[in-house]
């Protein structure tokens, strides 16, 4: 299952790290993601978010030529407690 946050589809775990990210640090994550076709760091467009081994995979499109491009977020290192 999908959910739709702003221009992405987030799975629900995905969906609740996400909207942890303060909204400057996310548009800064998207606007450093890669591109293999290009090789550098692009923005990622029509992207949608899942979660692997405890981090944040954003997959989706390069702003620039429009091929494949992915942002890993490495929240499996980050420690969530119940207060």
């Amino acid at each position: 299952m999908f959910l739709r946050m702003s221009d992405g589809k987030f799975t629900t775990q995905a969906a609740i790290l996400w909207g942890a990210i303060p909204l400057e640090a996310q548009k800064r994550i998207l606007k450093n993601a890669f591109c293999a076709k290009c090789n550098v760091v692009v923005e990622i467009v029509d992207y949608y978010g899942t979660v692997e081994n405890g981090d944040l995979m954003i997959d989706g499109t390069c702003a620039f030529c429009g091929h494949a491009a992915a942002r890993v977020v490495e929240t499996s290192k980050i420690r969530i407690e119940n207060n």
